[in-house]
């Protein structure tokens, strides 16, 4: 990756590919692959699956980036384009009734890497976390996941979820006041921590 690409976000070098930096494309796919693919397999991709379709999303938009429609929507784009692929996958033959039966989203989180020191600790601090989150539906846990681990606004949610943003913004409300429910604000940050670090 030059120098110059190693601070720019997805539209920023999305701009700069544009506008004929083809090393620019290279940065944005390294930068993109892995949250590409963490999100893929959250959704239900095999590791197979998921690769084949990264590679097929940036061949298409390398060769076609007219399919983007400005620069800041790629994030949005890439993301959806992953959801796309999981649906066609499934062989579902109407659009929404393939999001209502997406079945689980999974949430994988650490407590590894914090402040609690002792094994029976963290052990209970995991066994809580799990039950926190296994209580969301999966399209809460996923809008969480959009939402807090990848600081996405509810615009490029919209587009990737297929939802307005006002709907996006109402189920991301609800998915954090069940959290809140369930501890005080010090743990949900603790949550978000958690998850934070394994995105």
């Amino acid at each position: 990756m030059s120098s110059q690409n190693i601070n720019k976000n997805e539209s920023d070098l999305w701009l700069s590919f544009i506008e004929g930096e083809n090393e620019a494309f290279s940065s944005l796919y390294r930068l993109c692959y892995p949250k590409l693919y963490a999100y893929g397999c959250r959704l239900g991709m095999s590791d197979a699956e998921v690769r084949d379709v990264i590679q097929d999303i940036f061949l298409k938009i390398y060769t076609r980036p007219e399919l983007v429609k400005d620069r800041f929507t790629i994030r949005a784009f890439l993301f959806a384009s992953i959801k796309n692929a999981y649906i066609n996958l499934g062989n579902y033959g109407d659009r929404l009734v393939a999001i209502q039966n997406i079945s689980d989203f999974e949430f994988t989180f650490s407590v590894e890497n914090n402040a609690l020191e002792e094994k029976e600790e963290r052990e209970n601090m995991s066994a809580l976390i799990k039950r926190i989150l296994d209580g969301l539906t999966p399209r809460q846990r996923e809008i969480i996941y959009l939402r807090f681990l990848h600081q996405m606004d509810y615009k490029e949610i919209a587009v990737i979820m297929n939802l307005s943003e006002q709907a996006a913004r109402n189920l991301t409300h609800r998915a954090m006041d069940k959290l809140r429910k369930e501890n005080d604000t010090g743990f949900l940050i603790l949550i978000l921590f958690c998850l934070k670090s394994i995105i």
